[in-house]
């Protein structure tokens, strides 16, 4: 008898029940950067096509969150949107997290591949993130480019000193 083969990754819709799920993920990746259980839901809430889990093996191994938003002005951490703006010109990406059992699968492009076609569908002309710990060398990779404005610097501090807010403009 030979035990079931393993189940693909897949990104699936998130939903209310998994916010515990994604709270954990999220404290394992982003130990230093903690955000309320609260923040997640409001997201779900606002945008659900923009809130992913990544489905490993039956179990929940990452998660995507993104919505529309004002490039050049990235949402503050741990902080309600309340709402999303009237004219957004971005699709931004509040975080993509993998368990580190998941990663080197695909499933990141895989996302961002989703996400960039949701983009397309609302109209926004890119995706904007901001690579904190030292990733933005990681997100590169996948198209985006560093976005020289000082102005930024203040709105960057509180995701920590070597983050970098980034652009991939969409074809």
């Amino acid at each position: 008898m030979h035990p079931p083969a393993p189940q693909p990754q897949v990104w699936q819709p998130l939903t209310l029940a998994d916010l515990r799920d994604v709270a954990a993920i999220a404290e394992a990746a982003h130990p230093l950067l903690p955000e309320r259980l609260e923040v997640f839901a409001e997201k779900l809430s606002l945008f659900p096509a923009g809130c992913r889990k990544l489905m490993d093996d039956g179990r929940m191994a990452g998660y995507a969150i993104a919505h529309p938003w004002r490039y050049g002005d990235p949402p503050r951490l741990d902080t309600l949107l309340r709402a999303l703006p009237a004219r957004p010109d971005t699709l931004f990406i509040h975080d993509i997290a993998i368990a580190p059992h998941a990663r080197g699968r695909g499933a990141a492009a895989a996302v961002l591949a989703d996400a960039a076609a949701i983009a397309r569908a609302a109209g926004l002309p890119s995706l904007t993130l901001v690579a904190a710990y030292g990733t933005a060398r990681l997100w590169r990779r996948f198209g985006f480019d560093d976005v020289a404005d000082p102005a930024l610097a203040a709105k960057l501090a509180a995701y920590g000193a070597d983050a970098v807010y980034l652009l991939r403009r969409l074809p």
